[in-house]
Protein backbone atom coordinates (compact mmCIF):
# COMPACT_ATOMS: atom_id res chain seq x y z
CA UNK A 1 0.00 0.00 0.00
CA UNK A 2 1.28 3.44 -0.94
CA UNK A 3 2.03 5.79 1.96
CA UNK A 4 -0.05 8.95 2.08
CA UNK A 5 2.07 12.01 1.39
CA UNK A 6 1.27 15.00 3.53
CA UNK A 7 0.93 18.25 1.61
CA UNK A 8 3.36 20.91 2.77
CA UNK A 9 0.58 23.48 2.38
CA UNK A 10 -2.58 23.29 4.44
CA UNK A 11 -5.42 24.50 2.24
CA UNK A 12 -7.47 25.53 5.27
CA UNK A 13 -4.72 28.01 6.24
CA UNK A 14 -4.74 29.47 2.72
CA UNK A 15 -8.52 29.82 2.85
CA UNK A 16 -8.42 31.47 6.28
CA UNK A 17 -5.74 33.86 5.09
CA UNK A 18 -7.81 34.85 2.05
CA UNK A 19 -10.96 35.22 4.16
CA UNK A 20 -9.06 37.56 6.48
CA UNK A 21 -7.68 39.50 3.52
CA UNK A 22 -11.21 39.95 2.18
CA UNK A 23 -12.66 40.70 5.63
CA UNK A 24 -15.03 37.71 5.50
CA UNK A 25 -16.28 36.03 8.64
CA UNK A 26 -16.92 32.29 8.75
CA UNK A 27 -20.66 33.07 8.68
CA UNK A 28 -20.25 35.24 5.56
CA UNK A 29 -18.24 32.55 3.85
CA UNK A 30 -20.68 29.79 4.84
CA UNK A 31 -23.43 31.87 3.29
CA UNK A 32 -21.44 32.29 0.05
CA UNK A 33 -20.96 28.52 -0.13
CA UNK A 34 -24.56 27.90 0.96
CA UNK A 35 -23.48 25.50 3.70
CA UNK A 36 -24.07 25.28 7.42
CA UNK A 37 -21.70 26.79 9.98
CA UNK A 38 -20.89 23.26 11.13
CA UNK A 39 -19.76 22.37 7.59
CA UNK A 40 -17.82 25.63 7.40
CA UNK A 41 -15.91 24.84 10.59
CA UNK A 42 -15.19 21.37 9.25
CA UNK A 43 -13.64 22.94 6.13
CA UNK A 44 -11.59 25.40 8.15
CA UNK A 45 -10.38 22.69 10.54
CA UNK A 46 -9.01 20.23 7.96
CA UNK A 47 -5.74 20.81 6.09
CA UNK A 48 -7.07 19.09 2.95
CA UNK A 49 -10.32 18.83 1.02
CA UNK A 50 -11.89 17.23 -2.00
CA UNK A 51 -11.40 18.87 -5.36
CA UNK A 52 -15.06 19.62 -5.95
CA UNK A 53 -15.27 21.48 -2.63
CA UNK A 54 -12.06 23.38 -3.37
CA UNK A 55 -13.55 24.37 -6.73
CA UNK A 56 -16.55 25.87 -4.90
CA UNK A 57 -14.24 27.68 -2.49
CA UNK A 58 -12.28 29.12 -5.43
CA UNK A 59 -15.45 30.47 -6.97
CA UNK A 60 -16.73 31.88 -3.67
CA UNK A 61 -13.47 33.69 -2.87
CA UNK A 62 -12.65 34.48 -6.51
CA UNK A 63 -9.15 33.04 -6.06
CA UNK A 64 -7.67 30.11 -7.95
CA UNK A 65 -6.26 28.00 -5.12
CA UNK A 66 -5.36 25.32 -7.67
CA UNK A 67 -2.86 27.74 -9.21
CA UNK A 68 -1.61 28.81 -5.80
CA UNK A 69 -0.95 25.18 -4.92
CA UNK A 70 0.52 24.32 -8.33
CA UNK A 71 2.96 27.21 -8.06
CA UNK A 72 4.28 25.67 -4.83
CA UNK A 73 5.07 22.31 -6.42
CA UNK A 74 8.73 22.19 -7.33
CA UNK A 75 8.32 19.66 -10.15
CA UNK A 76 8.81 20.60 -13.76
CA UNK A 77 6.84 18.66 -16.28
CA UNK A 78 8.97 16.17 -18.18
CA UNK A 79 9.89 17.18 -21.69
CA UNK A 80 8.11 15.34 -24.46
CA UNK A 81 10.81 13.07 -25.99
CA UNK A 82 9.67 13.87 -29.52
CA UNK A 83 9.77 17.61 -28.80
CA UNK A 84 13.24 17.25 -27.29
CA UNK A 85 14.44 15.40 -30.41
CA UNK A 86 12.95 18.05 -32.71
CA UNK A 87 14.65 20.84 -30.75
CA UNK A 88 18.03 19.08 -31.05
CA UNK A 89 17.53 18.59 -34.80
CA UNK A 90 16.49 22.22 -35.16
CA UNK A 91 19.65 23.37 -33.38
CA UNK A 92 21.82 21.13 -35.55
CA UNK A 93 20.16 22.38 -38.76
CA UNK A 94 20.75 25.99 -37.71
CA UNK A 95 24.43 25.22 -37.18
CA UNK A 96 24.65 23.54 -40.61
CA UNK A 97 22.91 26.48 -42.28
CA UNK A 98 25.28 28.89 -40.53
CA UNK A 99 28.29 26.87 -41.68
CA UNK A 100 27.02 26.68 -45.26
CA UNK A 101 26.22 30.37 -45.30
CA UNK A 102 29.68 31.39 -44.14
CA UNK A 103 31.46 29.26 -46.80
CA UNK A 104 30.23 31.47 -49.67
Amino acid sequence: MKAKVKSPIAINELILSEMNRQGLSAADFAQKLQISMNSMYHILKRPSMQIDRLWEVCEALQLNFFKVLADEIKITNPVDPQMDQLQRENKMLREVIQLLGSSK
